[in-house]
């Protein structure tokens, strides 16, 4: 627990009750593991969300963590690797689909997606090691 003035910046958890728009599917924590999550509930007054997570292996062989959608705001996506000896090395395959666009990455990468523009389905496949996935965006709350 954070003690003092400016505990209230701090965030180690993530978001209690969280409600995500219908697009966002659903997962098992036990492969995709919240860590944090920062947007105005969570630390008042912040224009903006970040939120964490790992997606590590398990019996699926594939994860969709959204569907289709646009949002009003610019989001960047990032999903990064876990082998010491390259980080670049992802570690999974990542389909990521941008203004129509299917898009295959094996490599480390941030995508960032302009306002307005359709991205998702987002699939995670072949995952052999486990992956940081954090995304953010300059709204006050995810929606």
């Amino acid at each position: 627990m954070h003690k003092g003035k400016n505990a209230k910046y701090v965030v180690d958890t993530p978001k209690a009750n969280a409600k995500y728009p219908p697009y966002r599917v659903k997962n098992d924590p036990k492969v995709v593991k919240p860590v944090v999550q920062v947007d105005a509930d969570t630390v008042p007054g912040a224009g903006f969300y970040a939120e964490a997570k790992w997606i590590v292996p398990g019996s699926k062989t594939e994860i969709k963590l959204c569907e289709s959608h646009t949002h009003d705001f610019n989001e960047v996506l990032g999903f990064f690797g876990l082998n010491y000896d390259n980080i670049q090395d992802l570690g999974a395959e990542i389909e990521i689909t941008i203004d129509n666009e299917k898009n295959i990455v094996d490599r480390s990468f941030s995508a960032c997606i302009p306002a307005g523009v359709q991205h998702g389905p987002v699939i995670v496949r072949n995952i052999k090691r486990p992956i940081f996935h954090a995304s953010s965006g300059i709204a006050s709350q995810y929606k």
